[in-house]
């Protein structure tokens, strides 16, 4: 089922993006950015054509999803793919901020990332905010590396439309010890590029390639084994802020 042609303008990242959509639900699924009708940097369009092409995609990996999820994937990759062009990129994370940093979990799959930044909240209280449960969007101004929500936000549905300095990456690693370790640059590299959206257009897989050089560059990056216990969030509240424990309590 497809609709008569529906335009809009959310903004993420800084960015004003135009939509021009034939699934009315994907307009409702940017509630949260959508933005002023004005001249947007870029647009893209998300027709049946698209679906048809995720479905593929997910056809492949033995996954059927509804045409109104096809839409909010073949959106995710579209806008995925032409970011790298504006100093940004999409990443595979969980996100929140501390007294107004942002701190970034990163991990495959079913690893915890979810899981860690609930005890975050569960343990830190009011001075945690959740950014993005899923994807943020990461960008590099006035050299600092910024990360921004977006409502691509994983089953929890965890996002907030806002932007934070980033202050620290951790990579996570189920553990049965609580324990957190600084990561060299070079030794982050190949984790990293796994939860990076790389576009297969050598071009902009460049730019998503310099805008990590200058990740490394500027955050510190750690590796956490950890599992589900409040020493596990004391490991690496302390680590990334700086702060002692108690004081985030």
């Amino acid at each position: 089922m497809h609709f008569k042609p529906m335009k809009f303008n959310i903004r993420l990242a800084g960015l004003t993006i135009g939509l021009n959509s034939e699934y009315p639900a994907l307009k409702d699924f940017c509630q949260d950015y959508l933005a002023e009708e004005k001249a947007p940097d870029f647009s893209v369009s998300i027709t049946r054509k698209e679906c048809m092409e995720e479905q593929k995609h997910s056809f492949e990996a033995g996954q059927e999803y509804s045409f109104d999820y096809l839409a909010q994937l073949a959106l995710l990759r579209r806008i995925g793919n032409i970011l790298p062009a504006y100093g940004r990129c999409l990443l595979h994370g969980a996100s929140i901020t501390y007294q107004s940093s942002a701190y970034l979990f990163t991990a495959p799959s079913g690893t915890g990332k979810s899981t860690h930044i609930r005890l975050w909240k569960e343990y830190l209280g009011s001075g945690v905010e959740i950014v993005n449960g899923d994807k943020p969007i990461l960008s590099l101004e006035d050299s600092q590396i910024w990360i921004h929500g977006t409502p691509w936000a994983g089953k929890e549905g965890w996002q907030r439309n806002r932007s934070a300095v980033l202050r620290g990456i951790c990579l996570l690693k189920q553990g049965k010890e609580n324990r957190i370790e600084r990561q060299q640059p070079w030794s982050c590299l190949p984790r990293l590029l796994k939860q990076i959206y790389l576009p297969q257009e050598e071009g902009m897989a460049g730019e998503t390639l310099r805008l990590l050089d200058r990740l490394l560059d500027i955050v510190p990056v750690y590796q956490l084994e950890c599992d589900r216990a409040e020493e596990a969030v004391r490991c690496s509240f302390e680590a990334m802020t700086g702060l002692p424990y108690k004081e985030g309590r």
